[in-house]
């Protein structure tokens, strides 16, 4: 008999403009919203059992990023032009629609690729890169009830940030830069807490080699994790680190393969077991390490085997473990399109009625 498969086949998200790319995923509750970017406007669908909403309109924009704070509500990171310059915004969407877009970044530089996270305590963070002091600088944003902050990130220059926040609220911020001294670039990362941020690290330690693309999650056990994507003789490889008391671990291998790895994401399980998910090749590929330091990685499952052209992809996993994935591929005439995929948890549970 055939083993069985976790995984459901890769559907179109139906309804969705032409081109349609950038997903972004995001859970309130067990339900699934999706903002994605065609023709620099930002979309958004959520998923029911009868299918995905019909699309709605969000803004004039592109880049989104999503999060769900513990009240349900929905929030939105996107960037657009206005007045000749590139903002970051801010929207939030309750039971009465989204609201109107807030400039956060507010600088006379171009700002792009944000990120957004939120506190134990609700609070919402954000961060961005930015080049108004004439290089790319990677920014740091608190909304402070109607008011958004924002201020450089100390010593942080840089570009493709991710942000992620620990159960007791400490802030991890990763991204990539240039060496001086080689041209290559660098994985880098710090902490903020105790109202400071700390000196930046290199994660990635790989000074002859691009590190690019930083993925950042954070566990129930207080541990932040990153994958990214390394050069290797060529090719590119995910590797991943994790924060130990005093320092980031050793990178390690995730892919473990001789084939092209790229477009690596991370995310945690409520058990906070960590599930990457990259491209290999024509392959989508997903493992499994549980929390503990230095843990192994579970063999590597195929998600899929007919992702050539695949240029994006989104990773989200729903309280009860689900897995969600959203792919942005080339379709035959040229047009990106949304896929949607589905894994069982990981852990099934049972429940037992006790008898007598």
């Amino acid at each position: 008999m055939p083993s069985h498969n976790p995984w459901t086949a890769g559907t179109p998200i139906t309804g969705v403009p032409a081109d349609s790319h950038e997903p972004a995923l995001a859970l309130v509750g067990e339900q699934l919203h999706l903002t994605w970017t065609s023709n620099r406007v930002v979309y958004h669908a959520y998923l029911t059992a009868e299918g995905w909403s019909s699309p709605v309109r969000l803004a004039s924009g592109e880049q989104s990023t999503l999060a769900t704070a513990g009240d349900g509500r929905l929030h939105c990171l996107f960037v657009n032009q206005f007045a000749g310059n590139y903002e970051i915004y801010y929207v939030s969407h309750d039971d009465n629609g989204w609201s109107l877009p807030r400039n956060l970044s507010r600088t006379s530089g171009i700002s792009t690729h944000p990120t957004l996270a939120i506190a134990p305590d609700g609070a919402l963070h954000a961060a961005w890169a930015d080049n108004t002091p004439g290089y790319s600088v990677i920014y740091h944003g608190q909304l402070h009830e109607t008011f958004w902050s924002s201020v450089p990130i100390p010593n942080g220059r840089g570009s493709m940030p991710a942000l992620a926040i620990t159960p007791n609220g400490d802030l991890y911020l990763a991204w990539q830069d240039r060496l001086s001294d080689t041209g290559r670039f660098e994985v880098f990362g710090s902490i903020h807490c105790n109202d400071a941020w700390s000196i930046p690290e290199i994660v990635s330690d790989a000074p002859d080699a691009h590190s690019l693309a930083p993925s950042l999650v954070t566990n129930m056990q207080g541990g932040c994790h990153m994958v990214w994507q390394e050069e290797n003789a060529g090719i590119y490889r995910v590797r991943h680190a994790d924060r130990r008391p005093n320092s980031w671990a050793t990178p390690v291998d995730v892919s473990e393969t001789d084939s092209d790895c790229r477009l690596a994401r991370i995310a945690a399980n409520r058990q906070g077991f960590l599930q990457a998910v990259w491209l290999e090749g024509q392959l989508l590929r997903h493992r499994v390490r549980s929390p503990e330091y230095d843990a192994a990685w579970w063999e590597a499952e195929t998600v899929s085997s007919e992702c050539q052209g695949l240029s994006d992809l989104a990773l989200a996993i729903s309280r009860a473990g689900t897995v969600h994935l959203v792919t942005c591929g080339f379709d035959g005439a040229g047009s990106r399109r949304l896929s949607y995929i589905q894994r069982e948890p990981v852990f099934k549970y049972s429940t037992f009625v006790p008898v007598g």
